[in-house]
């Protein structure tokens, strides 16, 4: 029988006045499996809360968000497409989102929106448990950013930052020297449509909107791309890969998120 990917709450469906309650936002929340994964997290700890999957449409998402000071949400996740759009409405900023410049988790807190981000711890953890300890990182802007940020998490040894603007990645590695610390950081140019060899890494993330093409996947290299999903012929090599996707990765995401939730 195919898993029932919309379903909004835990196995329970019981909510009390004590419960803590979360929501996913996201043109098409019901479609993602972040509320079904974090709602099995939930169950797992035994912890009385849940996650409802919202579906906001783009011209909502402004006054979903300010709604939420008055609502009885204790938390939100916020899809890719939101996570920069939310910036202006936050009371507050965690030192990660002011840096990189989106926020992915909002804590509601006695009125006020807390912003903090989870995407590069997440990812991180992603790279920890495959034992990545080379990796290319194609893009210097706010993802690869917030991947440095916790890139001392993980196993990585030798990093490669891919570019067509080299003084991107220059700044990228200068403005956090401290988190790349111990770790053998190289630049490459990589002009728009130039395929990529891959052979040489254990792990490849796609941190641009960009579908780049890959060239000699090994079978065991960690291939990071949310904008894509495994279905996609178009993609070289995906299915000899390693392949995180959304899918994927929303069981690593939902608990980071979750974390956040609960220490603040």
């Amino acid at each position: 029988m195919a898993e029932n990917l919309s379903a909004p709450m835990n196995d329970d469906n019981v909510i009390d006045t004590q419960s803590l309650l979360f929501g996913f936002l996201a043109e098409y929340a019901q479609q993602n499996r972040f509320s079904v994964s974090l709602n099995r997290l939930i169950k797992q700890e035994g912890d009385n809360a849940m996650c409802i999957p919202m579906n906001i449409r783009p011209d909502d998402i402004y006054f979903t968000v300010a709604g939420l000071k008055e609502a009885k949400l204790n938390g939100v996740a916020l899809s890719a497409e939101y996570v920069e759009g939310v910036m202006e409405q936050l009371d507050f900023k965690s030192p990660e989102v002011e840096a990189c410049g989106f926020c992915d988790t909002i804590i509601v807190k006695d009125k006020k929106l807390y912003g903090e981000l989870a995407t590069g711890k997440a990812i991180c953890a992603v790279l920890k448990e495959a034992k990545v300890s080379k990796l290319a990182i194609l893009g210097s802007g706010k993802l690869a950013k917030s991947i440095v940020m916790h890139i001392q998490d993980t196993d990585i040894k030798e990093l490669v930052l891919l570019n067509d603007r080299i003084e991107s990645c220059m700044t990228l590695q200068q403005a956090h020297s401290k988190e790349l610390e111990g770790i053998t950081v190289d630049i490459d140019r990589c002009i728009e449509n130039q395929e990529i060899d891959v052979s040489s890494f254990d792990g490849f993330i796609n941190a641009t909107p960009a579908a780049p093409k890959l060239s000699k996947i090994n079978k065991d290299t960690v291939l990071i791309d949310l904008k894509r999903e495994s279905n996609l012929v178009d993609y070289a090599a995906v299915f000899s890969a390693n392949f995180i996707d959304n899918e994927k990765y929303s069981k690593v995401l939902s608990k980071v998120c979750y974390e956040i939730w609960k220490r603040g």
